[in-house]
Parts: structure tokens; sequence; C-alpha cells
């Protein structure tokens, strides 16, 4: 097999997988880590649930919350929270016991930003 076609092949296998993942996730709860970034880049979630980041890229990516989206200082009562790095096809979650506004980053590529907002339990 030629180097071509190997690389097609390699390439053809990422993205039926990406698809595959994608496809099997509950979007309200899980966030894909993409070389683009991460999708979705704003998500909801009630005190208490979870959110799950999942490395569909070919290379590892953090994700770390930072100062709140309004630009003050991260609340003190929103713990801070850095997943160090995911690495390719793993995935990282974390469960959100305070209602708020959480920013985040990833700490190998900070253009790639997103926000989670927690509501109460009705």
């Amino acid at each position: 097999m030629s180097d071509a076609h190997l690389a097609w092949l390699v390439g053809a296998v990422v993205i039926f997988v990406a698809a595959v993942a994608l496809g099997r996730d509950d979007p309200n709860t899980t966030v894909h880590i993409t070389e683009k970034g991460y999708i979705s880049d704003r998500i909801e979630l009630r005190v208490g649930e979870k959110v799950v980041f999942r490395n569909i890229s070919q290379k590892g990516y953090t994700v770390t919350s930072k100062n709140s989206v309004d630009g003050s200082a991260q609340d003190k009562h929103q713990p801070p929270f850095d997943s160090g790095i995911i690495e390719p096809a793993t995935s990282w979650e974390h469960k959100f016991l305070k209602e708020g506004t959480y920013a985040y980053y990833c700490k190998e590529d900070t253009s790639m930003t997103g926000t989670i907002v927690v509501t109460p339990v009705e």
C-alpha cells in the first residue's frame, strides 16, 4: 500500500470514529474537543449535573477554568477546575455543584474557550 493510500485510509478512519463519537453522546452534557475548538463552546447544566469533555482530536488539550465571562476575577464560590492534559480518544468529566457561569480555556491553545452556565435545580 502506498503512503498516499495509507494516509487517506487513516484520515477516513479518524473521520468515521469522530462521527460515531458525535452521534453517540448527549449534546447537552458532552463537549467535544477538536483541533478547531470545543464543540459546543457554550452549554447549560443544572446544579449537580456533570459535563464530559471528550477529546476527538489527534493531540492533547486541557479544560481549565479562568476569569468569569464579565472579566472579573473567578468567583471564590465557584471552585476552579483543571483537567490536565486530556489525551486523544480519552475524556474527562467534571460535576458542577454550585450555580454560576464558568468560563474555561485550553492551556495548550488559548484561543480555545468555552462557557458553562449552571442553573439551580427546580
